[in-house]
């Protein structure tokens, strides 16, 4: 076998539980909405997306950079990780107040219409996710991807379970599912915490401010990053909901979420990615080899995914979501054709962030959101939804552009 081929079986090879990892994960979260699409009214289910919206926009705002810096210092040093996790976990803890006055505030003075109950039980499995979100990233940094899978596996399909359960026997209310849908979450997080107390240590929480303010320090400029590029992919759901109304988040959000849900074909690669130019980063010529082997394989990627999403929107939708939602099928067409970008950009930004080149993520990124919400605002009142699918297609490929711009400099310095 070619050295070539050895290189590329090899890498499939280890990827082969995050590419089942996110499938899963995909699968789940694609059940569940599509539950909540059909058995709702677009009316409640566009309250339902702009409430998880604004619960993710705003834990976003406390993710810090917290869990890439964690799985690249993890990935580093190889040491043991509980230490580092205790200290993070502790900051999240502390998180928690903020993040729940915060959306509270924005809920009233924004979103005073909608139902408080429903409310409250969207932002809190917005914030549990966070805490799996930490706790994956000291077992990607170990390259535990098998044990990931499997503790994913074990608790996503009991909540699916009875997910589906209370939906077809006991016709249950959108409140109730999102009960069980945060127990779900919950589970995992007991899951992932037992299976890393065992394997590397136990907890010991701390709440020293100075050590605290310390990790900050070092993770925020990769944090900013994460918020802004974060900001731009959501910010037009809170924008369409106070320019025109809950039914038109409906309508978008089921084009541009599966538009999103396609990334699964590639951004399971993302995670070991990260450990791999995290250890290559000292080395130019390893970094610029792995980067053209990526890019081959993620442009191969977009191309096929951009075909398959524009040619088979209509049936896809209809389909799936049924005549409900065919205002959604030319909104799929426009952006699979930001597909492509999405994917070379996630490569590139996953690589900066290997790099350590942390601020020069933040300023593309940031730069993507200042451009994408001035243009939103412009033209969402005069064209709706359309103007949002276009603007995002133009968002994708600029940040492209901008880390492509600081890793050939980076790589290729004079």
């Amino acid at each position: 076998m070619t050295p070539k081929l050895t290189y590329n079986f090899g890498f499939l090879k280890e990827s082969r539980y995050l590419l089942l990892l996110n499938v899963t994960e995909q699968l789940f979260f694609f059940t569940v909405f599509l539950v909540f699409a059909r058995k709702f009214s677009v009316e409640s289910y566009g309250q339902l997306i702009t409430l998880f919206t604004l619960a993710n926009v705003f834990i976003t705002l406390f993710n810090l950079g917290l869990p890439v810096y964690l799985q690249r210092e993890v990935s580093i040093s190889n040491e043991n990780p509980t230490l580092l996790l205790s200290r993070i976990l502790s900051l999240n803890i502390l998180v928690l107040f903020f993040y729940l006055i915060l959306t509270l505030l924005y809920y009233k003075l924004f979103y005073g219409s909608v139902s408080f109950k429903l409310y409250m039980v969207t932002v809190i499995p917005v914030y549990l996710y966070s805490n799996i979100n930490l706790l994956n990233s000291v077992l990607s940094g170990l390259r535990k991807y098998k044990v990931q899978f499997k503790l994913l596996l074990n608790s996503r399909v009991i909540t699916i379970l009875a997910f589906l359960v209370f939906t077809v026997f006991y016709n249950s209310s959108l409140k109730l599912l999102l009960v069980i849908y945060s127990l779900g979450f919950l589970y995992h997080v007991i899951l992932l915490a037992v299976n890393i107390v065992k394997a590397d240590g136990k907890f010991a929480f701390s709440f020293n401010l100075k050590v605290l303010t310390g990790i900050i320090k070092i993770s925020l400029p990769l944090g900013l990053a994460v918020i802004f590029n974060f900001l731009y992919d959501k910010i037009d759901i809170l924008l369409i909901s106070k320019f025109t109304d809950f039914s038109q988040v409906g309508y978008y959000n089921i084009g541009y979420g599966i538009y999103k849900a396609s990334s699964f074909a590639f951004s399971f690669l993302l995670i070991s990615g990260l450990t791999h130019v995290s250890y290559l980063s000292r080395r130019n010529s390893a970094v610029k080899l792995f980067f053209k082997k990526y890019a081959l394989w993620f442009l191969f990627i977009g191309i096929i995914l951009n075909v398959i999403l524009f040619f088979a929107s209509d049936f896809m939708i209809k389909l799936i979501y049924t005549d409900k939602f065919s205002n959604s099928v030319f909104i799929l067409k426009i952006v699979s054709f930001a597909v492509i970008g999405l994917a070379l950009n996630n490569l590139t930004g996953m690589i900066l962030n290997g790099l350590g080149l942390f601020r020069e993520n933040m300023y593309v990124t940031f730069t993507g959101l200042i451009i994408n919400i001035i243009l939103n605002i412009i033209f969402i009142p005069l064209y709706g939804i359309v103007a949002a699918a276009v603007i995002s297609v133009i968002t994708e490929y600029f940040i492209f552009y901008g880390d492509y711009y600081f890793i050939k400099i980076f790589l290729n310095p004079e």
